[in-house]
């Protein structure tokens, strides 16, 4: 048996407010997951909203920032540390580049939706709810 792979060789954009920034076709695994870890670890201090500071946000805030630019062409990253963006925008971004390189590297797949995702596949035994594909093409047969 022989499968191949292919790797991505063109950027992937993702488009702020009509500004186009480009992330770089691949990382190596090891470097992206490095990084990440570095993000989850300053998220990890600002998630309880009894005890969070504003310092605590602020560190989460960067530490986001230094790990999408280091995921970005040096151009778009360049351009992106000029934007002045709201929190909803890192974390789609966030989303959207462990979808590209982690495929879910935090260990959970991201959520909410976005035009790239696929649904969340149902848990290991539970039955599904709709018609299985074979009955849907029985079915179809006779059109």
């Amino acid at each position: 048996m022989r499968r191949s792979f292919a790797l991505a060789t063109e950027p992937h954009t993702a488009d702020i407010g009509g500004t186009e920034i480009l992330f770089h076709p691949e990382i190596p695994a090891d470097e992206f997951l490095d990084a990440y870890e570095l993000v989850r670890e300053a998220s990890q201090a600002a998630r309880s909203p009894e005890t969070v500071t504003a310092d605590q946000l602020r560190d989460a805030n960067r530490a986001v920032r230094t790990f999408l630019c280091g995921l970005m062409l040096p151009e778009s990253a360049d351009v992106f540390e000029e934007m002045k963006l709201p929190s909803r925008i890192y974390a789609e971004l966030l989303e959207f580049v462990l979808e590209l390189y982690g495929g879910g590297a935090s260990g959970e797949r991201p959520t909410g939706s976005s035009s790239g995702s696929v649904p969340r596949s149902p848990r290991a035994g539970t039955p599904g709810r709709g018609a299985s594909p074979s009955k849907a093409s029985r079915s179809a047969r006779g059109r």
